[in-house]
């Protein structure tokens, strides 16, 4: 059982996946971890480069896992997890924004909580657009007047937590609002939550699923809104 599972989501993003085991693999150097990538129903070549890279022997920490049809993001990050076999628990996301090193640096904060077992550590996002920031304000306000004013840049990754917390999503949601999901239940019993600064670099490969456009981005938003309704007074 490796001490750290890291989950990544991926859906068509063949074209960066050499670049991001590369990553992977230079910053978890001498750390007991897996990679598990879940080719997250993709009709691209992700499936055949997971294949040749899981052949390489410089490459035994990673265990690329499928799911045949696309149900959502959080659908794939739960499956992913429930491959997981490692004492502590890890998301990002499978683009290149989110750096492979700042998965281990929040590791290592957990390590340092006075309670890993009980405390989730995300990446808090810096040096963003004006637009973007403006986007995770409105958000916030939300999910104050809806839900807890704790919920703090509540997509922003990676999201490091002991396996435990798993014992206590009992129907998590398939799509965007899985972050939103896990930090509102972690909060409702009780964990402690920790940040990291981090930055998302800019999109290599592929494109985003949820913000190629302004349309797709505040359909997006709406989409949460509803969810923090429906957490609210449906629980």
């Amino acid at each position: 059982m490796p001490e750290l599972s890291i989950v990544l989501p991926a859906y068509n993003e063949a074209a960066g996946l050499r670049d991001l085991v590369s990553e992977y693999r230079d910053a978890g150097e001498g750390r007991d971890f897996e990679l598990i990538i879940v080719d997250n129903g993709s009709n691209d070549d992700t499936a055949n480069i997971l294949r040749e890279l899981q052949a390489s022997e410089h490459n035994a920490f990673l265990r690329p896992t499928r799911v045949d049809i696309n149900k959502g993001y959080g659908f794939g990050i739960w499956s992913g997890l429930q491959e997981a076999k490692g004492t502590y628990l890890s998301w990002s996301h499978a683009d290149t924004q989110c750096a492979p090193k700042d998965v281990f640096r929040a590791f290592d904060h957990l390590k340092g909580c006075d309670n890993p077992e009980r405390t989730l550590v995300k990446g808090l996002r810096a040096k963003r657009s004006i637009a973007a920031e403006m986007t995770t304000i409105g958000m916030r306000a939300f999910a104050l007047f809806l839900l807890d004013g704790r919920l703090v840049d509540i997509n922003g990754q990676p999201k490091v937590f002991h396996r435990g917390l798993l014992s206590i999503l009992p129907d998590p949601a398939k799509d965007l609002s899985f972050d939103l999901y896990v930090f509102y239940r972690a909060l409702q019993e009780g964990w402690a939550i920790e940040t990291i600064p981090v930055v998302f670099g800019e999109r290599l490969h592929g494109q985003s699923r949820w913000a190629f456009s302004f349309l797709s981005r505040y359909k997006t938003i709406f989409a949460a809104i509803r969810y923090m309704v429906q957490l609210r007074f449906r629980g």
